[in-house]
């Protein structure tokens, strides 16, 4: 949880509501700063990119100016390193609201401790994942994608609170067909694996190099799978239950980078499990 100090927020907030309203209140204005982080234009080209008429976007480019945003030099107009900074902050504005709207049904009423600060400040790196859902003719539809998904891979990291034999059976398939398998299970779901699969077996992987296993002391509510090309992930319901109705996938490599991001934030808490 981020600890805030409000009454130091409240007056940030005074000092700067101006100019967040300055930002997001001008589809123009938005629009001319996101068209110039691609570079220098002219006039013709901003018509091109935003479809607007030249006398509105001038007008928006004045107030650019005004705001040593944007600058012009022989007809050319280019971001300020201001705007420069600026155009990163609303892209990345962009991206996460439009990132939350689109996963909300994977976050709303489900357990979310187990995602840190700052990758829930890169939520827009998710943008282009795919939610999967369960339907009334096909409610295994989120397990049998991502199942179907994982098989494909040759080389998986797992991080987990839940025990499915399915699963577990494809990581074997995995490491019998040469891959790499590394898993970061809590503890009850590290001596689940352990009382299902035959030990002897374990300690082959193990001490081949082929499979590291790695315990987790904390009990994350969370199952994310991270493959070749693909991510994927899962989350509790506030009430407590793994929740097999709805999935994360995606093969974006924004998403595959927050995904690694979030594996390795909870493998530099783990130690390696003996057998």
């Amino acid at each position: 949880m981020i600890n805030v100090d409000m009454d130091h927020m409240f007056e940030l907030y005074e000092q700067v509501k101006d100019d967040v309203k300055f930002f997001i209140a001008s589809d123009v204005r938005a629009k001319i700063i996101i068209s110039l982080k691609d570079g220098s234009k002219n006039l013709a080209d901003l018509r091109k990119d935003i479809h607007l008429s030249s006398s509105t976007i001038l007008h928006g480019m004045s107030q650019l100016e005004e705001k040593n945003l944007i600058f012009r030099e022989s007809g050319n107009y280019s971001l300020s390193q201001k705007g420069e900074i600026a155009a990163y902050k609303l892209i990345d504005l962009v991206k996460s609201v439009y990132s939350l709207n689109k996963l909300q049904s994977l976050f709303l009423h489900h357990d979310i401790s187990a995602i840190p600060t700052n990758l829930f400040k890169d939520i827009g790196c998710l943008e282009n994942s795919l939610i999967i859902k369960a339907t009334e003719t096909d409610i295994m539809k989120p397990q049998d994608v991502r199942l179907a998904m994982i098989s494909k891979s040759k080389n998986i990291k797992h991080l987990s609170s839940v025990f499915d034999l399915s699963t577990t059976q494809i990581f074997l398939n995995a490491l019998e067909k040469g891959g790499k398998v590394e898993l970061v299970l809590t503890t009850g779901i590290m001596e689940k694996l352990e009382e299902t699969i035959d030990k002897p077996a374990l300690q082959k992987w193990v001490k081949k190099g082929s499979l590291k296993l790695m315990k987790l002391d904390d009990d994350v509510k969370i199952s994310l799978t991270i493959g070749d090309d693909f991510m994927t992930m899962g989350l509790f319901s506030t009430s407590g239950a793994y929740d097999l109705n709805v999935a994360l996938i995606s093969q974006e490599k924004d998403a595959l980078s927050w995904g690694e991001s979030l594996y390795e934030y909870h493998l530099q808490k783990t130690s390696k499990q003996s057998l």
